[in-house]
């Protein structure tokens, strides 16, 4: 996108609160839910979006419902037995690595941040936000009072109706592992951060089992779920496309094709999308395919 069509996209959304709750395995009933909008349970259940319903408990409330074909309503009723409500935020990202149209893009950025319990037991370490050891702030992240946990990038073309999710990616778990396993491997009960700071392991390790017990299960769903519900419902787009390693190279460089291969294999497998061999219409002009690259494809 260009810088003032995505600052323009950003101001015209709403502002305030932004609440997304997720739950394992909850993308199913999200992406289920979008679907029955525009289709009946019995043609979802030919098209790649059928596997959904062999979600355990998914399938056993659809059959408690006694309805054949039941609608996006009947899913409001459904709700996780374990959750974590997260804050969403919009910002942006001035292109200057990792887009597939050039170095000029712009892409808008959806940041999962974490809730008020964690901005609590934050803000309580780390009174000043710049000295939080578990972010990196030359990465698209939140600069208010609560954390980024995730974000993912977004371009898209209002003409052809068609989205790209550039990645998606986060720091705090990473960052917060690294020091979890280095605290049991070398048994400290101290640790020393990059900034200069020096924190009790006993706070480190009670933030990674306690506070991100459930965000580190599932993080990555959360994120590519609260991504596709932006694109779907907010910004009205249907066709959604998503990196796979060959095309996340091809395309981005920069150090792309070293991202976690998981995250553009399993990850859009899990969501329904499929392998195909065209991209976004968007990025056409610009780029040549090369034999055997290909995306994910998700329509909705």
């Amino acid at each position: 996108m260009k810088q003032l069509d995505a600052e323009e996209l950003c101001a015209s959304l709403p502002s305030g609160r932004t609440l997304f709750t997720y739950g394992k395995d909850w993308y199913a009933v999200s992406l289920l839910r979008m679907g029955l909008r525009h289709a009946s349970l019995q043609t979802i259940k030919q098209t790649p979006m059928g596997r959904l319903l062999e979600k355990p408990r998914l399938k056993a409330w659809l059959g408690s419902l006694g309805k054949k074909s039941p609608g996006a309503g009947d899913l409001d009723m459904l709700w996780p037995d374990e959750c974590e409500t997260y804050r969403l935020t919009l910002g942006l990202f001035d292109g200057w690595a990792q887009t597939s149209r050039n170095r000029n893009a712009w892409n808008i950025v959806l940041q999962l941040n974490l809730n008020e319990q964690d901005a609590r037991m934050m803000d309580h370490r780390f009174p000043n936000r710049n000295d939080d050891p578990f972010e990196r702030s030359w990465h698209p992240i939140h600069e208010g009072k609560h954390r980024t946990l995730a974000w993912a990038r977004i371009d898209l073309d209002w003409e052809s109706g068609e989205a790209l999710i550039e990645e998606i990616q986060n720091d705090r778990l990473r960052e917060v592992r690294s020091l979890v396993d280095r605290i049991r491997r070398e048994r400290l009960t101290t640790v020393p951060f990059r900034c200069g700071q020096v924190v009790d392991a006993t706070f480190v390790l009670r933030y990674w089992d306690e506070r991100l017990r459930l965000s580190r299960l599932w993080w990555d769903e959360a994120m590519l779920c609260a991504a596709i519900v932006f694109i779907v419902e907010e910004l009205g787009i249907r066709k959604i496309f998503y990196h796979s390693p060959l095309s996340g190279g091809r395309l981005k460089g920069d150090g792309a094709e070293d991202a976690p291969k998981s995250i553009y294999t399993d990850l859009p497998r899990r969501f329904c999308f499929e392998k195909t061999a065209e991209i976004p219409s968007f990025l056409k002009p610009r780029r040549k395919l090369r034999p055997g690259l290909w995306m994910h494809r998700l329509c909705l």
